[in-house]
């Protein structure tokens, strides 16, 4: 019934949408873009280049949001004798072909559909849009918590009866059946290439040996009663899913693993590397395969932790033949990350056969604190630059809305997001990292691929990547963290070599049609 009302919502209601950013400052150093029934911004952006054009993207600190220039390639000879000024050269090797991406998106968490809920019909359909839609960041991955996570409300399991071996009171909250569904079908409607994965964050306390919903470990080894009933919640959970007509893509086998056994003050289960390893091979995969989720069905990822536990968790288990061969991805977070060597780290991984994708990154804090900060928005483009540069396949923002305190959470772990909704005002505000966003998502769609790029008397605080996409664009995305104008020397790219000048603070994407 309730999927059926917001259905109406989006094949009904007509709501006023406009290209210009209304903005709002609060005390950070740049502005939010403020979305009410009468006026939201949206990403109405050709992503197609003419032949012997460049088109431009710039979003900056002080005014711009994805403003959009047409150079002729012609025009660029105008501009070499500057190349003898400037030592900064960018190149470009456009055979030197690596990883194709697999997504973007971000996590449907309790907090996030609860908080987008409480706005109007009207604007909730807007911020679907803004997510999903074509003139919005076009996400395509959607993560979603098994149970309760830390932006929830309260903590629960799907199954709190205690000893119940046959999970015959397994059934989905109302987070899930109200809420979530709803909304996973909203999204796949509006985008068709959206897909989701699943991450538990605790199995049910009277499976652990703490009895309670944070850390501690499942009772017993595994192979024995608790692992092998583990597996089958996650079994029953992606039935469950699937009968309400959501088929989930992706499965991370544990969200965090390492904090489980480490005291964090959420919801948590600890598994060590060996322990992780024989829970995929002798209980996890088994139980998936059996139950027609094998990996022709399912993405199964492991880890989803930070990049400092992977030296520790990855070659235990993928070193191990039985435990792998259910394997397809791995997943890591960005916290504890530390440029560039974090990335470096990951990157080690490539060579065992399975991605990598970023399943979580978010900024902490009050969200109404940080309303409008320009250095949230760059620490997100870094982040997805240098794991892009690194073989990662896609990012993962964590919480897909907050209430201006950050919240719901259970456990005070207050959080920022891209989206923060002020429901008292029936308004939402578009943070710069929506804009940061989406310079890859709206250029990057599924099956781009990578090409190698390499600097010659690099600035500091400069950094890149870049894409052809499958309509064979070539898309050079740049980020200037610095506090002046930069100017850089770029081959490879069109068929003269060029100069063009970053501005301050900025995120610039270039776009050009290959022969």
């Amino acid at each position: 019934m309730i999927f059926l009302q917001l259905l109406t919502v989006f094949l009904v209601l007509n709501i006023s949408l406009a290209n210009d950013c209304v903005k709002r400052t609060y005390t950070a150093d740049s502005f939010v873009c403020v979305c009410d029934a009468d006026k939201c911004d949206t990403l109405d952006i050709q992503k197609t280049v003419q032949p012997g054009y460049i088109a431009i993207y710039d979003s900056d600190q002080k005014s711009d949001r994805l403003e959009k220039t047409i150079v002729p390639v012609g025009q660029l000879k105008n501009r070499i004798d500057r190349m003898m000024h400037n030592k900064f050269t960018l190149n470009i090797n456009v055979k030197h072909l690596n990883q194709k991406i697999l997504g973007f998106g971000g996590c449907f968490t309790d907090g996030a559909v609860l908080n987008i809920a409480s706005l109007s019909n009207g604007l909730v359909k807007s911020l679907m849009y803004d997510y999903f839609g074509e003139n919005g960041l076009e996400y395509n991955i959607g993560r979603v918590p098994v149970g309760a996570s830390d932006s929830s409300t309260h903590a629960y399991s799907l199954d709190d009866t205690p000893f119940d071996f046959t999970l015959s009171h397994f059934a989905l909250a109302e987070e899930d059946t109200k809420y979530r569904i709803p909304f996973l079908r909203i999204a796949k409607m509006l985008n068709p290439e959206f897909r989701a994965f699943a991450s538990a964050w605790s199995a049910p306390a009277w499976m652990k040996t703490t009895l309670s919903f944070k850390n501690g470990e499942l009772i017993g080894k595994p192979g024995d009663v608790y692992y092998k009933l583990w597996a089958q919640y996650y079994v029953k959970y992606l039935n469950t899913y699937l009968d309400h007509g959501v088929k989930f893509w992706g499965l991370t086998t544990l969200n965090n693993p390492p904090a489980g056994l480490r005291g964090a003050p959420w919801g948590t289960l600890g598994m060590t590397p060996e322990q992780l390893r024989d829970f995929v091979k002798l209980d996890l995969g088994p139980a998936l395969k059996a139950a027609g989720w094998g990996r022709d069905n399912l993405t199964l990822m492991i880890h989803d932790a930070g990049a400092s536990s992977m030296d520790e968790y990855l070659p235990v288990i993928l070193n191990d033949p039985e435990a792998a061969k259910y394997v397809k991805g791995i997943a890591y977070h960005w916290y504890d990350r530390k440029y560039p060597w974090t990335y470096g780290t990951i990157s080690r991984f490539i060579g065992y056969g399975a991605f990598l994708f970023s399943s979580e990154a978010g900024n902490e804090g009050v969200a109404s604190e940080h309303l409008g900060g320009w250095g949230r928005a760059e620490a997100y483009a870094l982040d997805i630059i240098a794991g892009l540069q690194h073989w990662s396949t896609g990012w993962t923002d964590w919480a897909l809305a907050v209430d201006t305190a950050g919240g719901p959470s259970w456990a005070e772990s207050w959080i920022d997001a891209t989206i923060v909704v002020n429901a008292t005002a029936q308004e939402y505000y578009k943070n710069p990292m929506y804009y940061a966003l989406a310079h890859f998502t709206k250029f990057l769609p599924i099956g781009s691929t990578h090409v190698e790029t390499s600097v010659e008397n690099a600035r500091r605080g400069v950094y890149r990547v870049a894409f052809i996409t499958p309509d064979n664009t070539l898309v050079l995305i740049l980020l200037n963290m610095d506090e002046y104008e930069i100017d850089l020397t770029i081959n490879g790219f069109a068929n003269v070599p060029f100069t063009t000048t970053l501005k301050p603070r900025s995120i610039r994407n270039m776009l050009i049609a290959l022969n």
